[in-house]
């Protein structure tokens, strides 16, 4: 997937102009307008630009590794655990990272707590709170295509090989960008909240 975009983007961003002279460059406007919507509904207007080229990353490959199972004899990575996990992991230490740029150290105060006696509660509290997210990440992806993998594999290939591929590859179709838009839309909430000081 890596390769296939880093080639893609090599190709469609040869000679840029402030014109758009090129059929080329117009694709990639395209491309490029409709994954800063996706940042916006995701992180809001404020946190755009900064967010997004590691919210439409996220999206682009999450996206691209569901569709990879509609591609007979492949599965999708998204529906191994421990792709999911590794995906949602990205996400907490981008949390971690983006809220220590904002705020400086002073972003720890949120695992911490303002009042330094209720540090030693304060502070297991919202490391399980942390915890929380990539785990519900990983589970919501992982579980809904897995599951479409699945369903995909015996309607298609056991039950009605020949009357229902295109249905299902539309409805992987629908799922695959649906789940791509929630986990970025999850991230971008994590993001957005770092950025703003919460927690």
């Amino acid at each position: 997937i890596t390769i296939f975009f880093a080639l893609l983007m090599y190709y469609l961003s040869r000679d840029i102009t402030y014109t758009c002279d090129s059929k080329r460059q117009a694709f990639l406007e395209i491309i490029y307008e409709a994954l800063e919507s996706v940042v916006k509904l995701a992180a809001g207007e404020k946190h755009t630009k900064e967010l997004m080229p590691a919210l439409s990353t996220l999206f682009l490959f999450v996206f691209c590794s569901n569709m990879m199972g509609v591609i007979p004899t492949l599965k999708s990575p998204t529906g191994f655990l421990v792709n999911c996990f590794g995906l949602a992991l990205i996400t907490v230490c981008l949390t971690v990272y983006y809220g220590i740029k904002a705020h400086g150290f002073q972003y720890i105060k949120n695992y911490t707590g303002h009042i330094w006696w209720m540090a030693p509660i304060m502070f297991p509290i919202h490391v399980i709170g942390e915890i929380s997210h990539p785990i519900s990440l990983t589970l919501r992806l992982f579980g809904n295509i897995w599951g479409e993998d699945v369903v995909i594999i015996v309607l298609t290939g056991v039950l009605f090989p020949l009357l229902l591929p295109l249905p299902m590859l539309l409805m992987s179709l629908f799922t695959s960008l649906l789940q791509a838009l929630v986990f970025t839309i999850l991230s971008g909430i994590y993001l957005q909240s770092a950025l703003d000081g919460g927690h």
